[in-house]
């Protein structure tokens, strides 16, 4: 069994429709998570793109605020799912008006009931009015496991904040039927462009060529905070932005902005008088200038490329400085011989040759060897490694990839050459045989 009993006052009810009205515009579901110390209404819209947290402080947001949970669960908290309709009808607007006209209400009650012997689990609600009445609200719900977006502003080094009525005023430019909003600084790193955008719109058979472009310039002296790396260019939903913003300025705050890179997530903040928002959205975008530092996730895939690199050099070290093994008499009369005389130039970072005069060795001293040296046709140990690729372009620097350089098969080929076979079909071309 749960208790769980708030009471609002007339200007914390018009919060909470305020708030439901920016939560409808994600998603027809609300979900409810309460807490002894904390309220939460979060909302995921149908893709799974956009993610929104509203928490209500217990003690500040409340006039009264008691939650006790079910002795059976272990987290200490109480979740639940409603439509969103549903709590709109109860928490209409006009709630809060300081000339007591109709719809004003003098507090609100809610309670949870959620006891055995009762046949719905229901939410109650009762709006006390100025005139004497009272009005109760019996919301059925649906027990749901709510889960939460997870996001590290650590990593999120490209940050902002504005003023949220600033903000507004920029989205009155955006199309109506614009879709999606390209968030990027420029190079010269004055400014910003907020640059709303449609690739195209269809109505029937005609299709709008030309497609609808809104660029906003701002200068970096309108921002409360401003470090974004120069070149990136971070792009979201037009419409997920205007409801985070037109709800942003009912509490007249300031909201800020933070993420790393494209195709990872942003996340908006802001909050005032015990209400905490957080919008966590999925990105996509691209770098069209060198960005100023790197994020953790860069230099993370930088230090790997390293590494490998580092052990792929080490191996013809290593090679070059073993022996060569004995081979075959067969084996030895095909290959090229060098002309007499000269002398074996050792490569770079070797170690110098040394006289080896141990015959009863596994291997033969290359002094006492009859043909002296032996080596490959064209041979050339830098072709043999294998590395990160590095010549990807810088948005795709995120997401290295290893490269083969083909020399393998380059180097088979010389060697059935060597043995009078002719090759009929590279093997980089060769598929689906192993």
């Amino acid at each position: 069994m749960v208790t769980l009993n708030f009471a609002l006052m007339p200007e914390a009810a018009a919060r909470v429709h305020d708030l439901l009205v920016c939560l409808h515009k994600f998603s027809d579901t609300v979900a409810i998570e309460a807490r002894r110390e904390r309220f939460t209404f979060t909302a995921l819209n149908s893709s799974k793109s956009a993610y929104a947290a509203l928490t209500l402080d217990g003690s500040t947001f409340f006039s009264k605020y008691e939650f006790v949970p079910n002795k059976g669960r272990q987290d200490g908290r109480f979740t639940c799912s409603m439509y969103t309709k549903a709590l709109l009808s109860v928490f209409k607007g006009r709630l809060h008006d300081p000339s007591g006209r109709d719809g004003a209400i003098s507090r609100c009650e809610v309670s949870v009931q959620d006891q055995p012997n009762q046949t719905a689990c229901r939410f109650i609600i009762r709006m006390f009015c100025n005139q004497g009445v009272i009005k109760t609200y019996k919301l059925t719900y649906e027990a749901v496991e709510v889960m939460h977006a997870l996001f590290d502003r650590n990593v999120a080094k490209n940050r902002w904040s504005m003023q949220s009525g600033a903000l507004k005023e920029y989205i009155e430019y955006f199309g109506a039927k614009t879709e999606m909003l390209d968030i990027y600084a420029g190079e010269d790193g004055r400014g910003a462009v907020f640059k709303s955008y449609t690739e195209k719109i269809a109505n029937g058979k005609e299709v709008l060529k030309h497609p609808l472009v809104t660029a906003v310039a701002v200068n970096t002296t309108d921002f409360d905070e401003f470090k974004v790396d120069p070149g990136l260019h971070i792009i979201i939903s037009v419409k997920d932005f205007k409801a985070i913003v037109s709800h942003a300025d009912t509490l007249k705050t300031s909201l800020k902005a933070y993420y790393s890179q494209p195709t990872r997530p942003l996340q908006f903040s802001y909050g005032a008088d015990g209400l905490i928002c957080e919008f966590t959205l999925m990105t996509s975008g691209a770098y069209t200038g060198a960005p100023s530092s790197q994020t953790p996730a860069l230099s993370r895939a930088h230090s790997r490329a390293q590494s490998t690199a580092t052990e792929r050099s080490e191996a013809p070290d290593a090679q070059r400085n073993m022996p060569p093994p004995v081979e075959p008499a067969s084996r030895r009369s095909t290959r090229r011989t060098r002309p007499p005389g000269s002398q074996r130039v050792a490569p770079p970072g070797a170690a110098p040759e040394e006289d080896d005069n141990n015959n009863e060795s596994l291997f033969i001293p290359e002094r006492q060897e009859e043909d002296h040296q032996w080596d490959p046709m064209e041979y050339n140990d830098e072709q043999e490694t294998l590395g990160w690729d590095a010549s990807a372009a810088q948005d795709d620097a995120a997401y290295p990839t290893f490269r083969d350089s083909g020399s393998l098969a380059q180097r088979m080929e010389m060697e059935r050459k060597d043995e009078g076979v002719a090759p009929t079909q590279r093997v980089s071309q060769i598929k689906g045989l192993w």
